[in-house]
């Protein structure tokens, strides 16, 4: 089974940016002393470890890192292979693999491709260095390259993407929420974290994560194996131990386990508890042996559980600051600060995060030139209060407020599922361009002004590229046409029935004895049954059945069954409420026979959602069954 770490690694194929830290306005004077076949680089005097460079054709080749890093360059990878730097006004794009380059946009073609070796994307050191504006000059093995760290227009912000630029005497990197540091590694860029930065991977060039660090929020201590077992759920489908136990480095015992996979990778792992958190510092290299972890050690010797705030050596990358994180989800244009313990829901195709304290949504439709941004929450404000039955919604009201983006509508209401536990939601429409965004909030309301605190803190921070929605997403209709219906039919059962257009089929194969609808608030089901009995009989075993089933008994049911005409066809309908069950809900049925055959219509609704209008639609549907 695919665990955590491979959902990650799969994340940082799709996306891998650095974008170094501008040191300042003015450009800083930059020496770099490298030699062929040796692992010794120096920049400005700072000695460190990198994969050997080399020539080929003449051509010399770097790693890519020493470009990023020295030079403060900007990159960014797309479909694992194509590199592109950018140093002030100057972009040079290469692919792995490929012996053309572009500089600005003028394509060239190089002696030999970038490629990777080792792990280590391997780049044409003489034409990005000139691109730069740097000088070379060579004695014998020894190459000394001069020039300048990118300015204001080079690499970027890494306050916004969490990229590291080792500046001058900064040789450590480090999480000060999550209070862990360790020395900075070298040959590898930082290429991805988590929304809340609670997973960070270093990676050259190719795609493929070399170092990461990961720190899991747990809610008991653990022992020397179980912490064992955690690390095994980090593996691939295809990783076995090679060698499991404890090891100490200075004044901390970590758990190691050392594994190796069946593609050629060899990934050693070091855990460790402290308090309710386990901290996880990984290294993976593909090699031949396990030797080729070796490069590694110092680095993960390296690794603490502090964070030393007034080391001026110390690379600080959280992406959490006073207890918020700021999440970009770029498909959709959306950057918004949410607290730290909010959680991305990876099962949704749309932005949708969560927590303990609330939630939230966000959709994008296309512009209603018939409707305008107070019709269309009027709209959806009729809508909800025809949703809830009148004991369970409470306090809508209509406001206008300021975002980032324009003027939008509120809609603010409070709901109950149970009338014990209440909810307050907050639902914003923002017209611009030529979409319109809706962003729900909600939470509980234990503590209110918690609750309204926390809104009004999200909804100031969320900001959408308006700009990049209209260039990139076209007409999306915000829903069906909930009055248009369709006819199913079933030929091996015999019976056909007109459902709405707007309700998702499950299983909807209406051939098959069971069919299965999502329908508002609850859910939709037809089945056949050959038993060889008659409607009033099923009626009265499903009374019979709630009175003796404990489930039933324990959840309060209350069976209520009747004939009942609606548009002059008289059906057999049982109701059954369950008020005691965590979310109290209702299930009508209705029941018809024919040839020995029993045909049920359920609906399983929320009893909150169960009002005058889902029964005449109940209704409504049951009256369009028809058997041939």
């Amino acid at each position: 089974m695919m665990k955590r770490l491979v959902v990650m690694f799969t994340a940082l194929c799709m996306f891998i940016a650095l974008l170094p830290a501008v040191a300042g306005a003015s450009a800083a004077p930059l020496e770099i002393k490298l030699s062929i076949g040796s692992p010794a680089l120096t920049v400005n005097g700072v000695i460190s470890t990198i994969e050997k460079p080399f020539q080929v054709k003449g051509t010399t080749f770097i790693p890519l890192s020493v470009i990023t890093k020295a030079f403060g360059a900007g990159l960014k990878l797309e479909k694992n292979k194509i590199i592109t730097l950018t140093y002030n006004q100057t972009s040079v794009i290469l692919t792995i693999g490929s012996k053309v380059v572009k500089v600005n946009g003028a394509a060239s073609t190089l002696a030999a491709e970038a490629k990777v070796v080792n792990n280590t994307t391997m780049v044409p050191l003489r034409v990005i260095a000139t691109s730069f504006g740097a000088t070379i000059s060579v004695a014998g093995k020894q190459i000394i390259i001069k020039g300048v760290k990118a300015g204001a227009a080079g690499g970027g912000d890494d306050t916004n993407t969490g990229g590291i630029n080792p500046d001058a005497g900064k040789s450590k990197v480090g999480d000060s929420y999550y209070g862990w540091s360790m020395n900075y590694p070298t040959d590898v860029s930082l290429s991805y974290q988590s929304d809340n930065g609670n997973a960070t991977v270093w990676s050259d060039g190719s795609g493929d994560p070399s170092i990461v660090v990961t720190v899991d929020d747990v809610d008991q201590p653990y022992t020397r194996e179980e912490l064992r077992e955690y690390v095994q759920d980090y593996f691939n489908e295809t990783e076995f131990i090679v060698e499991k136990k404890s090891i100490t480095v200075g004044d901390s015992t970590f758990e190691k386990v050392v594994s190796r996979d069946r593609k050629g990778w060899f990934f050693e792992y070091r855990a460790i508890q402290q308090g309710n958190r386990i901290y996880i510092v990984m290294a993976g290299a593909k090699s031949e042996t396990r030797d080729g972890l070796n490069k590694y050690q110092s680095l993960l010797d390296s690794f603490k559980i502090t964070f030393a705030f007034n080391d001026p050596t110390l690379k600080d990358v959280t992406k959490v600051k006073d207890g918020f994180m700021t999440v970009v989800d770029k498909e959709y244009g959306l950057t918004v600060k949410l607290p730290v313990d909010w959680v991305r829901d990876t099962e949704s195709d749309r932005p949708k995060y969560e927590s303990e304290d609330g939630f939230m949504d966000f959709r994008i439709s296309s512009v209603n030139n018939t409707e305008t941004d107070v019709q269309w929450m009027q709209r959806n404000r009729a809508s909800i209060e025809s949703d809830f039955q009148p004991d369970y919604l409470r306090n809508v009201t209509e406001s206008t407020n300021s975002l980032a983006d324009g003027p939008a509508q509120v809609l603010t209401y409070e709901f109950s599922l149970d009338k014990k536990t209440w909810y307050s939601e907050h639902d914003v429409y923002l017209v611009s361009g030529k979409h319109r965004y809706t962003a729900q909030f909600m939470y509980s309301m234990e503590d209110p002004s918690k609750g309204e605190s926390l809104f009004n803190q999200i909804m100031h921070s969320l900001d959408i590229n308006t700009a990049y929605v209209d260039a990139n997403f076209s007409d999306i209709e915000e829903t069906q046409d909930l009055d248009a219906t369709i006819t199913k039919t079933s030929k091996k059962y015999g019976y056909s029935i007109t459902l709405p257009e707007s309700w998702s089929g499950i299983k909807k194969d209406f051939e098959k004895d069971a069919v299965v609808y999502g329908v508002p608030y609850g859910a939709f089901s037809i089945n056949v049954i050959d038993i060889n009995g008659t409607a009033s009989q099923f009626a009265e075993a499903i009374k019979q059945n709630a009175s003796e089933d404990v489930d039933m008994i324990a959840a309060g049911a209350v069976v209520q069954t009747a004939f009942v005409t609606v548009n002059g066809k008289t059906l057999y309908k049982v109701v059954t409420e369950l008020p005691k069950t965590e979310i109290p809900h209702t299930i009508v049925q209705y029941v018809f026979d024919k040839n020995g055959s029993v045909y049920i219509l359920s609906f399983s609704v929320i009893t909150a959602n169960y009002t005058e209008k889902s029964r005449n639609l109940y209704d409504q549907i049951a009256a369009s069954f028809t058997l041939n």
